[in-house]
């Protein structure tokens, strides 16, 4: 009997330890989400800034409205969900998880559900990206008539739109079973739209090094076009595809732990020392999906040239435009 009530209060310590740590796994995790949030937010509102001025014209193909939708998703994620998150797990840990505003607490929940909106939409933003990338290459012929400007802006619309009904399912619904509702959201989207992602990226992949194969034999046999540059819209065609792979990639790495760690909560019977394991590392999970959303404009701004080249004349332009309007002002007062 004596070993028996010694040991329970060493398990009340080790859980009161475990507690301690994971609200400091939180308080790191919202001083995180506050940095990514700000770096999530300008770099979007930059990308979006200078597809819209494009001074070059260089972003007229369809696939840019791809962008465009994943650019606003971001920009969301980073506006809301992490600047909510990141209030609430500071506040847990500055109050010791007791006497939480219930704004705040309202607020973490708002922020949960538009971050499952923007990120599931992320999801299927890229893919419909990856396939007309495929399509691109595999039948340029059909691609102008497959890919259009309404067909890209309905669809990111439509993945949008079916997001929002699927939340809206849970949040309408008081007598639904949430661990039901959470086991067919794991399957339906991050499983499954990850798979489809995986075998066509596998597929544009193999249609793209053939398509780079057969370019380079073409001008190995003919001696005039040695050392002669490739087209522009044929090389910007092929920097696209780059940024897809990269798109594709982070988003497929950071799915990975997402799917393996909502398998285990959901699935595995867990003790109490579990729970909070598991919760740690569903915020690490967490801090992995948020980082792939800030990195996304990056991408752009590595692989793209013509992008770089669009964000610095329209920064010139705003800079120009802005410059007259205050001598004007100076000259009414």
């Amino acid at each position: 009997m004596a070993v028996n009530g010694s040991a329970e209060p060493n398990r009340s310590a080790h859980l009161e330890n475990l507690l301690s740590l994971y609200m400091k796994f939180e308080f790191a995790e919202g001083i995180c989400l506050s940095v990514i949030s700000l770096l999530t937010v300008s770099a979007n509102i930059l990308l979006l800034i200078a597809v819209w001025k494009d001074p070059e014209k260089s972003f007229r193909s369809p696939t840019t409205y791809f962008l465009i939708g994943l650019g606003i998703t971001d920009l969301l994620t980073g506006a809301t969900t992490e600047p909510f998150f990141a209030l609430y797990y500071i506040m847990r840990f500055l109050r010791g998880g007791k006497n939480i505003p219930a704004s705040i607490s309202r607020l973490y929940e708002v922020g949960q559900s538009i971050s499952t909106v923007t990120i599931s939409s992320s999801y299927l933003i890229i893919l419909g990206l990856s396939m007309s990338q495929y399509i691109a290459i595999k039948w340029p012929h059909k691609y102008k008539v497959l890919i259009t400007r309404n067909r890209v802006i309905v669809s990111v619309l439509l993945s949008w739109l079916y997001f929002i009904c699927f939340i809206l399912v849970l949040t309408v619904s008081p007598n639904i079973d949430t661990d039901l509702f959470l086991k067919v959201d794991l399957a339906l989207h991050p499983v499954l739209i990850s798979s489809v992602l995986f075998i066509t990226l596998i597929l544009l992949y193999r249609v793209f090094m053939r398509q780079v194969q057969q370019r380079k034999s073409f001008r190995d046999s003919e001696k005039k076009l040695q050392g002669a540059p490739q087209g522009r819209s044929d090389n910007l065609q092929r920097q696209f595809t780059i940024v897809t792979f990269y798109l594709a990639a982070i988003l497929l790495i950071s799915a990975l732990p997402h799917i393996a760690v909502q398998f285990v909560w959901l699935y595995a019977n867990l003790p109490t020392e579990g729970i909070y394991y598991i919760f740690m590392a569903l915020r690490i999970r967490d801090l992995l999906l948020f980082l792939k959303v800030a990195l996304d404009a990056f991408i752009y701004a590595w692989r793209l040239p013509a992008y770089r080249q669009a964000l610095k004349k329209s920064l010139k332009c705003l800079k120009a435009t802005r410059k007259p309007q205050s001598e004007e002002e100076e000259i009414q007062l």
